[in-house]
């Protein structure tokens, strides 16, 4: 089957210099998966920046347990995690009343060591019950492929601040353009639409238009300086409820420090260092930033001005978003879609969502 894989582990942003593109690799067969698996015949799969962190070793800086296994030319690993396509397998515990051949589906795979699932980046891949979820006949799988990251961390989102939203809420989404971001905006006009919600997108001036077509009520550009400067009230006063990050960094917890109310919440995605991923940490980094999450937590027990921090970390999908969202027709923009066929369109197409500068989502599609 015509695969993407690797067989060493990359350096740090070297994954398009250690990638092939071929059909070397046997496809999984029927009569050799597990009784609980399922093979999924892949129509469309996106392109996240965590599939590239994950094979090169730097996900959440190299967390132990929580990068991918070593590849290697015996052994070598398909890359990549969510997907959509048609089941045209599934073994003998497999739910049929839930789950047959012939279904439209789209899951996630999760490739970290501590999970060890197959690689999506392929025409075929093996996953599990728990891992997917049908898609409607009105959803293509380019959009199918394209929801299903966005949606998984979503999820998360809305558990935290669900409970808390009531009457007139005042929210902000820190990288609104993005595949998450810009989602997110959707599904916050979807799920709170009998509320008088305000939200306020934070992105690059190229993007307003994008952000304001998204839902956004309003849209700041964070290239003109710190974005407290735009968000607080006249006097200098606190005024939001919410803000979702999903860029991360001190600089966006500072911000919202700057422009939440006393028991406002901060809701992130990343955490504690922007981009995290990009870069592999030392051990005292490492230490550095589970101690950071870590105080953070302690301080939501602490009486005070301070907003409450949330760090999102979901490890399912959450089945009711995903039926929300394709039955709103919520899918996320897709910024560029890339074919299956050409190496050298795929290679550019991983150092586009590596530079962080994507508008919505790049998915590929097979024939």
């Amino acid at each position: 089957m015509k695969a993407a894989y690797v067989t060493e582990r990359p350096s740090i942003g070297q994954l398009e210099d250690k990638i092939h593109l071929d059909s070397a690799l046997p496809a999984p067969q029927a009569s050799n998966i597990k009784p609980n698996e399922i093979i999924v015949q892949v129509k469309a799969f996106s392109i996240n920046v965590d599939d590239m962190h994950i094979q090169e070793g730097s996900f959440l800086g190299g967390l132990p347990g929580m990068q991918s296994k070593e590849s290697s030319s015996q052994n070598p690993l398909v890359i990549g995690s969510d997907f959509a396509g048609i089941i045209t397998a599934v073994g003998d515990k497999v739910n049929k009343d839930k789950f047959k051949p012939g279904q439209r589906v789209c899951g996630m795979n999760h490739q970290q060591r501590l999970f060890s699932e197959k690689g999506t980046w392929a025409e075929q891949t093996v996953t599990l019950e728990k891992s997917i979820v049908p898609i409607p006949d009105e959803v293509s799988f380019r959009d199918a492929a394209a929801a299903v990251m966005p949606l998984f961390v979503i999820h998360g989102l809305l558990e935290v601040v669900q409970p808390k939203v009531k009457g007139k809420e005042k929210v902000v989404v820190i990288g609104a353009s993005g595949g998450i971001g810009s989602m997110l905006i959707k599904m916050l006009r979807k799920v709170f639409a009998d509320h008088d919600m305000h939200i306020t997108g934070v992105c690059s001036g190229r993007n307003e238009k994008f952000v304001l077509g998204l839902g956004a009520d309003q849209v700041v550009d964070y290239t003109k300086g710190p974005i407290e400067k735009a968000l607080a009230g006249e006097d200098g006063t606190q005024v939001y409820d919410v803000v979702f990050d999903i860029v991360g960094g001190m600089e966006s917890y500072n911000s919202a420090k700057a422009i939440l109310r006393k028991n406002g919440r901060f809701i992130t995605c990343v955490g504690p260092e922007a981009w995290i991923g990009d870069t592999m940490f030392s051990k005292y980094e490492q230490m550095s930033w589970v101690s950071k999450f870590l105080w953070h937590s302690i301080m939501n027990l602490v009486p005070g001005s301070h907003p409450y921090y949330h760090m999102v970390a979901p490890s399912e999908l959450g089945k009711t978003t995903y039926q929300t969202a394709f039955e709103s027709g919520i899918v996320p923009h897709i910024d560029k879609v890339v074919s299956f066929e050409d190496i050298d369109d795929f290679k550019e197409a991983l150092k586009l969502v590596r530079s962080h500068r994507v508008k919505g989502k790049v998915v590929t599609e097979l024939k």
